[in-house]
């Protein structure tokens, strides 16, 4: 009887052991295969996007919000209620965008001006001012300063002129403010983004 005892307590030990080993063998091949699958999983949820918001996703909107030089324009067209129109419409667009750094710019009293909510639609239509309808990329830009012909209308209805000045190209707004071409040909889905280093349309 007393040798039974420890040997009992043996089998029982040994039988404890083995079904934790068993179960930490299933853990680790249930989180083993969690890890396989998740890509897998991940590429599916890719595979299901429509062409629509595929297309949403690389638009001129979204150009805009994830070029550094772009942000505050970017800002500004959300609190116009334009982002639709330029992340959703086929366009095409070309969206002439002041950088960041012009923004910074602005007299302060004429930005609180154009920021107030009040005035959402002098905003909505001094951003309107930078984009014109069409895709045109630099090299259209540069043809287009050589001739006579050399304007375009903006969406706001204000016309905008492109010079050559020396090795630079210039937008002049009806105002006669001149702004030149910086960064340029950032490519979206319905549309191309030039960075300009001035607010054109202020006054």
């Amino acid at each position: 009887m007393n040798v039974l005892k420890p040997l009992l307590s043996i089998c029982i030990l040994a039988s404890i052991t083995f079904a934790c080993k068993n179960d930490t063998k299933e853990s680790v091949k249930v989180e083993e295969d969690i890890v396989k699958t998740a890509p897998e999983k991940v590429k599916k949820v890719k595979k299901e996007l429509t062409v629509a918001e595929k297309e949403q996703l690389n638009s001129v909107m979204s150009k805009l919000m994830v070029t550094d030089e772009t942000k505050n324009f970017a800002s500004a067209l959300v609190s116009s209620g334009l982002t639709d129109m330029l992340s959703k419409k086929k366009g095409p667009y070309t969206v002439f965008a002041p950088s960041n750094i012009a923004f910074d710019s602005i007299a302060n009293e004429k930005k609180r001006e154009i920021l107030d909510p009040k005035n959402k639609e002098t905003l909505s239509n001094l951003l309107k001012n930078h984009i014109v309808e069409g895709q045109v990329d630099s090299s259209a830009l540069l043809q287009k300063s050589k001739g006579s012909s050399n304007s375009f209308k903006t969406l706001g209805g204000s016309a905008l002129i492109i010079k050559k000045q020396g090795s630079d190209l210039v937008i002049i707004d009806a105002n006669g403010a001149k702004a030149v071409l910086g960064k340029s040909d950032i490519n979206g889905s319905n549309g191309v983004v030039h960075v300009i280093d001035k607010v054109l349309s202020l006054d």
